[in-house]
């Protein structure tokens, strides 16, 4: 969680073409709620002070971990005593912010970008195909997402409907998605190699333009 804490268009011409200046490119972490306080406030740590906030969360986790009965007490390591011993009562403010946050950043959208036409780059997972081509996917930040771990959290997955269909040739490679993006929770059932799954998504679009993504130059 901490880790994850601390790592957190153009005119149009006469004779050129034409480009959609209400485009907005935004990147995955967009779609989350921010914090610029609390950024600030574990930024403003140095290492010794990270490092104990490090060791505060691993001890909540360790005690969570025993209370639910998943280890006995006398299963621990000793470092795991040791780390159980500290006290970290210091720090349970800062770690209670950073908790309450971290939900609210998994699970709440950002409807500042409701029906706002946007340009979001990602990984192809198939829905619907016709024609041997795919006309409804759910777009996600990572390559293989769903497939063998959890899914990501609803508001890092956005259903995409594209009716001119894009080739189903290598669906591991990125892509580009234009269109306007809407608010708006749904199911998806995911065929997967061993099965299917139903998936929370948080986010839904009609695309304009869906392509191969190219690296800035």
């Amino acid at each position: 969680m901490i880790h994850r804490l601390l790592s957190f268009v153009l005119a149009a011409a006469m004779c050129g073409p034409l480009l959609a200046a209400d485009v907005k490119p935004i990147k995955w972490s967009d779609l989350q709620p921010d914090s610029s306080a609390l950024r600030s406030a574990v930024g403003n740590l140095n290492q010794e002070q990270k490092a104990r906030l490090m060791r505060a969360f691993q001890q909540r986790q360790q005690k969570a971990i025993v209370a639910a009965g998943k280890l006995k007490p006398a299963d621990l390591s000793i470092d795991i005593n040791t780390l159980l011993k500290e006290d970290f009562s210091d720090l349970e403010p800062l770690v209670a912010k950073i908790e309450a946050f971290e939900k609210k950043r998994t699970t709440e959208a950002q409807i500042g970008l409701d029906k706002q036409t946007v340009q979001l780059d990602g990984y192809l997972l198939p829905l619907k195909q016709a024609n041997k081509k795919v006309t409804e996917f759910i777009l996600v930040p990572v390559i293989g997402a769903c497939i063998h771990v959890p899914a990501p959290p609803a508001n890092q997955m956005v259903v995409v409907q594209y009716p001119k269909g894009f080739p189903a040739g290598n669906l591991f490679a990125p892509i580009t998605v234009t269109g306007k993006l809407l608010v708006k929770s749904s199911k998806s059932d995911l065929a997967l190699a061993d099965g299917s799954s139903k998936v929370e998504v948080g986010y839904a679009m009609t695309a304009n333009e869906v392509r191969e993504y190219q690296a800035s130059k």
